[in-house]
């Protein structure tokens, strides 16, 4: 994978490869008032963010592997829990080299698959989850709303996408910024100096209150610094250097750092590694690059000491390649030697499923199931291998049971909607499907899954009913989106 150096970004919508006045078109942003001086409440903040993520799950290369989600979740969570944010943080990981991350108001943070990359250990991406969450919770990207409230949600939405083009393609990024420099000079969206220090101090605290190592946030700063060197500073617009990594910084963190030290630092977890070695191997636009480069690894004992990672990661570089027998026998050996690792069983199935062996990857999925039963990647994957080999009611039995109201999320509903179909059941299978649309900000196509839904023969009044409650609902959030937007 071919990186590139990038400025942490902050308030963004990711709207990749499309014309920033397209993408200003689509961004439906909620009415947070006039120019007097407004101040956003919480339930303003929590749509506004629900609004980006909407349009970020349309458009953005998010990462959807469970396996990846879950840990930036676990990871952000662990640091989380000790804010009192009331609304709440959602965690996600973006597909792009950049060396990035971002946070929005609501509680939404975003890492790119380059930062997670260019990390040496799991406390410098702590660091930068740390950071971007006291964003959150200071509500600086909310304040700078307030401020700049005088601008149309037009102009707003121009500038948000012209940033995040920016930080994947500058280029492309330079252009819509350009095109679009008369909202910047009324918006600045930059994060002050003082914005950078609170968050940076406010991380370092909820990194020693979740034990990972305070040290690393300089480290990670003086390695971006170093990096950054080689960075071409024509790409880099000056509204872009949200988060300047600089001499006096990285001093005041080293100094934060030894004033604030948790009591027992805690080590790698094995699951960092992991997810580094799959991003590598996702990263890979040529998979055989991937081999490589863990063959060489390997040989060359660049390891971390970890070496299974580098093994686990050359199994499914093998799997990409289509070589499924190397495949097999480097993930066998993982096994054996790691029989208690979830990962390398859900690994396992896939190598089986990509070899077209259906019926062979379900007992490893249901091995990774008995592991962790109440994990979505084991979950998933299992049900899905269920449903591959026509066994769609123990899928829809298995769901049911793990799927408590909290746990439900697009692919739940994906999921479900495909089970209730191999069973016959259309009218459940597009009330799902509804679900799935709504979840992904795909509001009218909820509704007309709905409609469908309501008018399919069979139904028992009360599931009649039920239907239309829901519709209701759902075309009531989709009346209120076009109101917004025509304010």
């Amino acid at each position: 994978m071919t990186r590139r150096l990038f400025p942490l970004a902050c308030l963004s919508a990711a709207l990749w490869g499309l014309p920033a006045a397209l993408v200003a078109d689509q961004i439906d942003l909620p009415d947070i008032g006039d120019s007097a001086g407004a101040i956003i409440s919480p339930e303003q903040e929590r749509r506004l963010g629900e609004e980006y993520a909407r349009q970020i799950r349309r458009q953005a290369p998010l990462v959807n592997d469970e396996e990846v989600e879950d840990y930036i979740s676990m990871l952000g969570n662990s640091m989380a829990k000790y804010t009192n944010y009331e609304l709440g943080f959602r965690f996600a990981v973006m597909e792009s080299p950049v060396i990035n991350a971002f946070a929005v108001p609501g509680g939404y943070v975003y890492m790119h698959t380059g930062l997670i990359l260019e990390t040496s250990n799991e406390s410098e991406l702590a660091s930068v989850m740390g950071h971007e969450i006291s964003h959150v919770t200071q509500r600086h990207g909310a304040r700078m709303i307030e401020e700049a409230s005088h601008m149309t949600a037009p102009m707003i939405a121009s500038m948000v996408a012209g940033i995040v083009l920016m930080a994947v393609n500058p280029q492309m990024g330079a252009g819509a910024l350009m095109a679009g420099q008369a909202a910047a000079q009324q918006m600045q969206i930059n994060f002050t100096r003082a914005n950078e220090k609170e968050a940076d101090a406010i991380g370092i605290e909820l990194m020693k209150e979740a034990h990972y190592d305070t040290d690393m946030m300089a480290s990670f700063f003086e390695r971006m610094q170093r990096a950054s060197r080689y960075t071409d500073p024509s790409f880099i617009p000056e509204y872009l250097r949200t988060h300047p990594v600089t001499v006096n910084r990285i001093a005041e963190a080293r100094n934060r750092a030894a004033q604030i030290k948790a009591d027992g630092v805690r080590e790698d977890s094995p699951q960092y590694h992991l997810v580094k070695a799959k991003l590598r191997v996702m990263g890979e636009a040529d998979p055989t690059q991937a081999v490589r480069y863990f063959q060489e690894a390997i040989a060359a004992g660049n390891d971390e000491g970890h070496p299974e990672a580098l093994r686990y990661g050359l199994a499914l570089a093998y799997m990409e390649t289509g070589d499924f027998e190397k495949a097999r026998n480097e993930i066998a050996k993982l096994i054996a030697k790691y029989p208690r690792i979830g990962s390398f069983h859900i690994a396992a199935g896939k190598i089986e499923q990509r070899a077209n062996q259906y019926a062979a990857a379900v007992p490893h999925f249901a091995r990774a199931y008995e592991l962790d039963p109440e994990g979505r990647a084991a979950v998933y994957n299992y049900v899905n291998g269920l449903l591959l080999v026509d066994r769609a009611r123990e899928a829809k039995e298995l769901l049911s049971s793990w799927g408590l109201s909290e746990r439900r999320d697009p692919r739940f509903y994906k999921l479900m909607a495909d089970a209730q179909t191999r069973l016959g059941d259309d009218s459940s299978a597009h009330g799902f499907l509804a679900e799935y649309y709504y979840s992904v900000g795909e509001v009218p196509y909820a509704a007309e899954q709905l409609r469908i839904a309501r008018d399919s023969p069979g139904l028992s009044n009360y599931q009649r009913q039920k239907i239309v409650a829901r519709l209701e609902e759902v075309e009531g959030t989709l009346q209120r989106m076009m109101d917004e937007r025509r304010r």
